[in-house]
């Protein structure tokens, strides 16, 4: 949750936001691979599939590990967090390695793949920050709109 003391300006997010990101993520990716189809070689598609389906799994596993931790062991969180990191970075450098060596691969692809749910995640949480300012700053008073009046004394959308 981010909170400013002086407009009483709040973030929280909701239960469903991380199911949320997952299915935007998985949806994105899906159509950036059936794109890249089209516009890059069969090298270039394969190293953006590997780097989203490398994202999507670091995504999953990130949120797994923080609800674990949140509701089961709470007075062991600093060591839980860094038993589960050096596995997950280890498990995923030698797949990033093994997929290195063995194919060619197209480093700008691999790379926009690896990126794509912080992209999405980014783009949620700053457009959820931008309603939420919009409606916290701005105050609209009773117009008439088309010879309607229009009561919206309300705060916000």
């Amino acid at each position: 949750m981010i909170t400013d003391d002086k407009t009483g300006f709040s973030l929280s997010l909701d239960d469903g936001f991380p199911g949320r990101v997952l299915t935007t993520s998985l949806y994105l990716s899906l159509v950036i691979i059936v794109c890249s189809l089209s516009y890059l070689s069969l090298m270039g598609t394969v190293s953006l599939a590997v780097g989203c389906f490398l994202s999507l799994i670091v995504y999953k596993i990130l949120w797994w590990t923080i609800q674990y931790a949140v509701l089961h062991k709470r007075s062991e969180i600093k060591g839980f967090f860094l038993k589960v990191s050096l596995t997950k970075y280890g498990i995923i450098g030698v797949m990033l390695l093994s997929f290195c060596l063995f194919f060619e691969v197209n480093i700008v692809a691999l790379s926009l793949g690896l990126g794509i749910v912080l992209i999405v995640l980014v783009t949620k949480i700053g457009s959820t920050l931008l309603v939420k300012y919009m409606n916290t700053s701005i105050k609209m008073t009773s117009h008439n709109i088309g010879g309607v009046p229009v009561n919206s004394n309300k705060k916000g959308v």
